[in-house]
């Protein structure tokens, strides 16, 4: 074998050696997940809102939501998604879906909730890996 030849095998060899581990284990760490959140939304006489406002994922997760109300009815729809849920104090309501999409998409109360109503959103961000 010339020696160019061996080189070429030797680089060949250390970059496979280097780039299996990496790629398998990128692999495993994108393996869909399930995750469970407990949306709050919140009537308190002052501020009207949801807890959390922000909730993340990955690409191919599972979203389970429990969506329960405080203080009066609220509503949670997702934009773009066939999620709407209404709850009232007591009366949580849950939704289950598939983050398929990679980005923001806003959530927010679609029930008459009063005066701070148009302010009650959040947002699921869904990256397309863990990493």
């Amino acid at each position: 074998m010339s020696p160019a030849k061996a080189i070429v095998l030797a680089a060949g060899i250390t970059i496979g050696a280097i780039a299996v581990p990496v790629v398998a284990a990128n692999s495993l760490s994108t393996a869909p997940r399930r995750v469970d959140v407990t949306v709050q939304g919140f009537t308190d006489g002052t501020a009207w809102h949801f807890s959390p406002g922000v909730i993340r994922a990955a690409l191919g997760d599972t979203i389970h939501v429990r969506f329960e109300a405080v203080g009066a009815g609220h509503g949670f729809k997702l934009q773009g998604k066939n999620v709407d849920l209404t709850a009232y104090p007591g009366m949580p309501r849950e939704a289950v879906f598939v983050a398929d999409w990679v980005g923001g998409k806003e959530f927010y109360c679609t029930f008459d909730c009063g005066a701070g109503h148009a302010q009650m959103s959040g947002m699921i961000l869904v990256t397309r890996s863990r990493n």
